[in-house]
């Protein structure tokens, strides 16, 4: 039995810069790591007449899980035994966090780590994948998300609240509303996306106030729920050093480098009708 701890992410920022030649797009992106959110226990079956069983406790999951997609094509190009795998499922999806992706990170370590093999790569399953199966606790992300450069020099790392809230976003909706938005243009360049990635980073490392950090999803979603400006308030009032939204959405997070408020609003936010669930990461 294998027991096997699942990150996640945040994006401290977001920039879509483009779209690429095979349709998807080009980003520029910080990464915070968000270690052990979930886990997997892995268990090989060697007996007869088994197969691969995933078992699930938690958050629910609709369709197929990421880990019945890297099973099947795992077994493609690796041999090794039937696996029963329990996942502990603490974040629901659609939250921003890469949490699902983290539980496909996870099982592709395991995978390569038993086979001594490279295949499947981590960028056939996702766009945050590479990210979480790496190691680094910031990096810079382009491309896709499969181009991870370590930064350097990181800043500290905060303590991290993040809020769910009572609504998900899927993907492919916020994509769409931002190509609506926009009318299929991209104001903000590569270059000027890295640029701000440069200033952003050196403001943390200083520990100094960020504020509200840059994602290009922001704007469309705050039309639809302007709770967020609730949420952002209440980051900024326990002294955050800086807050936004995670991914495409939903969920919204601060970083306190000063950790005297967080401890507080983490409580107080529990209470919040629009929020489902919180994390008090450190």
């Amino acid at each position: 039995m294998f027991y096997i701890q699942s990150d996640g992410k945040l994006n401290i920022s977001l920039r879509v810069t483009g779209r690429r030649p095979d349709g998807f797009h080009e980003i520029r992106s910080v990464f915070f790591r968000l270690s052990a959110l979930e886990s997997l226990t892995i268990t090989p079956q060697y007996g007869h007449n088994v197969r691969d069983l995933l078992t699930l406790s938690g958050e629910e999951v609709k369709g197929e899980n990421i880990l019945e997609k890297i099973l099947r094509s795992a077994r493609r190009t690796s041999d090794f035994p039937p696996l029963h795998i329990n996942l502990v499922k603490n974040v629901p999806p659609g939250s921003g966090m890469g949490a699902g992706s983290g539980n496909g990170a996870a099982l592709l370590s395991w995978i390569h780590a038993y086979t001594g093999g490279s295949l499947p790569r981590p960028e056939e399953f996702g766009s945050d994948i590479p990210f979480v199966y790496g190691r680094e606790k910031w990096a810079k992300v382009s491309g896709r998300g499969e181009i991870i450069i370590p930064v350097l020099n990181p800043p500290e790392n905060p303590a991290v609240v993040v809020a769910m809230p009572r609504w998900s976003v899927s993907t492919k909706s916020a994509f769409a509303m931002l190509a609506e938005s926009r009318g299929g243009k991209f104001p903000v360049t590569p270059g000027e996306g890295e640029a701000e990635i440069e200033g952003l980073l050196e403001v943390l490392g200083r520990k100094g106030k960020a504020g509200l950090l840059p994602n290009d999803f922001l704007p469309s979603l705050l039309k639809n729920y302007p709770e967020y400006l609730r949420f952002f308030g209440a980051f900024e009032a326990c002294g955050a050093s800086a807050w936004g939204l995670t991914g495409s959405g939903s969920s919204a997070f601060g970083l306190f480098y000063d950790r005297s408020g967080a401890g507080g609003l983490f409580r107080e936010m529990a209470k919040w009708d629009s929020v489902r669930k919180i994390f008090y990461l450190e």
